[in-house]
């Protein structure tokens, strides 16, 4: 009897082991990816105060649940290392509309050229575009401003809908190229997201959507900068509220 109670004891206890053997990697690995999204050391206010505005809130048939949303920083200027980054946002419509993506740039004065226009047809969920390689490339150290505009109704200009954002495009820091050129998409977004790029962080997630792992850290990197905003300032505490049911619609799409 008693060597019997040993046997289920030492079997009981090995089962153990081997399940907290596959649990710790697990852990590690589930840590190893996670992304968090650390905003640039010298935060810089955008130009266009009001670009992740929209005349109101949901969608074209005013759906109460999401709101055509720029996925980027509103509180801070997000940042590229890319010469062509890509661009991102939520459209909460199941029906599908005209959608049209602008792409200006800042001169000295202040004053916005529009450099890019590129027609589409909307679908829900997050969108987004990549500037093709063989258009003329952003430069490095200029301010650029981003819209998309959501034509409910073509022929009633009032009833679009617009949602946008700035973006500064900086120098790739040296660490950085060398720890991307070693490791795969899911590291490259952590990497990215630490270095407090933000448009090459998400645009790399969207890109390597092939698996949970790079869908949660996509989500991840939402969360981060639904908590960023600032709680004490209107306007972005309204984008924070428009960037939570966002996660919930795709955390429900993704299960």
């Amino acid at each position: 009897m008693l060597n019997k109670a040993t046997g289920l004891l030492n079997k009981n206890t090995n089962n153990r082991l081997l399940a907290i053997g596959v649990l710790i990697p697990s852990l590690v690995f589930c840590h190893a990816v996670m992304a968090e999204y650390i905003p640039p050391r010298d935060q810089k206010p955008p130009t266009s105060r009001t670009t992740g505005t929209v005349t109101r809130t949901g969608g074209c048939r005013k759906d109460k649940q999401a709101t055509l949303t720029a996925l980027a920083p509103q509180k801070h200027t997000g940042q590229t290392a890319s010469s062509h980054p890509t661009f991102a946002w939520f459209v909460p419509d199941t029906q599908s509309y005209p959608l049209e993506f602008r792409l200006y740039r800042y001169e000295a004065n202040g004053d916005r050229t529009i450099i890019r226009k590129v027609r589409l047809q909307s679908q829900r969920g997050i969108m987004s575009l990549a500037l093709p390689l063989d258009t003329p490339p952003l430069a490095t150290g200029e301010r650029y401003n981003w819209q998309v505009i959501l034509l409910c109704n073509p022929n009633r200009p009032s009833s679009a809908l617009v949602a946008g954002a700035d973006l500064d495009v900086v120098t790739m820091p040296n660490n950085l190229a060398t720890t991307l050129a070693n490791n795969n998409p899911q590291q490259k977004v952590k990497a990215y997201a630490s270095a407090g790029l933000w448009y090459d962080a998400l645009g790399t997630a969207l890109t390597a959507t092939t698996n949970k792992v790079s869908q949660r850290l996509e989500l991840e990197l939402l969360e981060d900068l639904a908590n960023l905003e600032d709680p004490n300032e209107a306007r972005t505490i309204e984008y924070s509220t428009r960037i939570r049911p966002i996660i919930e619609l795709e955390r429900q799409q993704n299960i």
